[in-house]
């Protein structure tokens, strides 16, 4: 009984002691300060098989009054082989540029420590005419055990240098690696320095990859946001093709169609004038033939007598004055008449017109010849020309 006592008290002892050491594990020691000054994780993860991690990037702003900066750092512990266990990341801005970093110094000096830390640093000079030149570097001074083929440049002992990293570290035999890279510019208008990883992971079979990077920008004028004022696209007004004025085509003149002068003394045809007393002139129907044209002249007819009044058979039409043309039916019937009454005079007496009748066809014949001949007294001169 006694014994199994002893060994029971013995196994809890021994798990506690476990227990602690999964505790100091499992709560990594966040040393990451954000300022002028930054650090990450000094004097940490001393213990054997532990792993740590900083990572830090720096924008700093440098102008003739002072300037700001921007700083993140990702910040990380766990075991050895899984180092990114637990992580953070902090970003904060500034109102002064950063002027120096300093992490993972004296960190992970266990047995089979593992220490990964970088920098990475971009300066930019607004206004200011700063001049560069390659970043001064002190590294892998005192470590690896002497293997110190990852270093690079080496060897690197400038004093008072810019970069100072990597000294007296991973020793303690059994170097699992030591790679030390240093890159960039520096400027005198501004200097920040980075000391990391030195002293730190000698406790025998370690590793330390660390990396600085610093960057300068030079603007002289600073330049103000562009504002662009809106441009209204060019509008071209339309150009009318030019057209020829059109040309009217010369046209001849309508010349009037000659009109042969009256010759001197000869009186020219007279307008009808209506006889006093005379009536309207009316269409002289002769055998089914209308004739419309008005006499030259006016020749009243003692009373207008109708056709069929003086020739017999023939349609009842009134005549008042009649035309040329009607004037020439007229002696035609005329004489049409007295030559039929001439003919059959001799053998029927009976039937021959009494006088009144043979005076209206009398009358007929001289008013249609005197007709005729004024007719033709009047155009004779045009006949003539």
């Amino acid at each position: 009984m006694r014994r199994f006592l002893t060994l029971l008290s013995t196994g809890m002892f021994a798990f506690a002691l476990l227990a602690g050491v999964t505790l100091t594990t499992a709560s990594p020691a966040s040393a990451a300060t954000i300022a002028a000054t930054t650090t990450c994780s000094n004097g940490v993860d001393n213990a054997g098989g532990l792993g740590l991690i900083c990572e830090v990037s720096i924008q700093n702003t440098i102008t003739a009054s002072g300037g700001s900066a921007t700083v993140t750092v990702r910040e990380c512990h766990g075991a050895a082989g899984d180092p990114e266990a637990l992580c953070s990341i902090v970003t904060s801005v500034l109102t002064e540029p950063v002027t120096a970093v300093t992490q993972c110094n004296d960190a992970t000096n266990g047995g089979g420590g593992t220490l990964r830390c970088s920098v990475d640093i971009v300066n930019t000079f607004i206004g200011l005419s700063a001049t560069t030149s390659a970043v001064s570097v002190n590294q892998c001074v005192g470590s690896g055990d002497g293997f110190t083929v990852g270093c690079v440049p080496f060897p690197a002992t400038t004093t008072g240098a810019t970069i100072t990293q990597c000294n007296g570290s991973a020793n303690g035999g059994t170097l699992v690696g030591l790679l030390c890279t240093a890159t960039g510019t520096e400027s005198s208008a501004h200097l920040v320095t980075i000391n990391q990883c030195n002293g730190s992971t000698n406790g025998g079979g370690g590793l330390v990859i660390c990396s600085a990077n610093m960057t300068n920008i030079i603007v002289l004028t600073p330049s103000p946001a562009p504002t662009t004022a809106p441009t209204a696209a060019p509008t071209t007004a339309p150009t009318a093709a030019p057209t020829a004025a059109p040309t009217a085509a010369p046209s001849a003149a309508p010349s009037a169609a000659p009109t042969a002068a009256a010759a001197p003394g000869a009186a020219g045809p007279r307008a009808p004038t209506a006889a006093s007393g005379a009536t309207a002139a009316t269409p002289l129907s002769v055998s089914g033939l209308r004739i419309a044209r008005a006499m030259p002249f006016d020749l009243p007819l003692f009373g207008s007598p109708s056709i069929s009044s003086l020739f017999p058979g023939l349609p009842d039409t009134s005549v008042g004055t009649m035309g040329s043309v009607g004037t020439y039916a007229a002696v035609a019937l005329g004489l049409l008449a007295l030559t039929t009454a001439l003919k059959i005079a001799p053998r029927r007496r009976a039937d021959w017109p009494g006088p009144s009748h043979r005076t209206a066809q009398i009358l007929i014949l001289l008013a249609g010849l005197g007709s005729l001949a004024r007719r033709r007294s009047v155009e004779r001169p045009s006949d003539t020309r």
